[in-house]
């Protein structure tokens, strides 16, 4: 560990990620990555925000893995919203033939 944390002072960790999980779904992030989260998203355009379900942060020398997070004080990733947009909203239209049943859901996309 002392290694590692030595690595990340001075700078000379290559190529860091970290898995995440936001919104029921893991990405894939590494430095100056964008990320396209759907469904609705409660922070505003512009605003920090602080990713603490962590599931595995590595780089070329090491790989921390959580089981099946890890601690709060151990790992987290600082990102900012870039843009916030509406997309279409999906139709789901449901009948039986002959039996008098029909059902519309409209939803946006999850």
């Amino acid at each position: 560990m002392t290694a590692v944390n030595k690595q990340l002072e001075e700078g000379q960790a290559s190529r860091l990620f970290a898995v995440v999980h936001i919104m029921g779904k893991q990405f894939l992030v590494k430095a100056e990555d964008i990320v396209v989260v759907t469904g609705h998203w409660p922070p505003k355009l512009g605003e920090s925000i602080r990713l603490e379900k962590v599931l595995v942060i590595g780089g070329r020398d090491f790989s921390l893995v959580g089981r099946p997070l890890l601690p709060l004080h151990q790992a987290y990733v600082d990102a900012t919203v870039v843009e916030k947009t509406l997309s279409h909203t999906k139709i789901w239209f449901k009948t039986i033939p002959r039996g008098n049943f029909r059902r519309w859901k409209c939803r946006l996309p999850a």
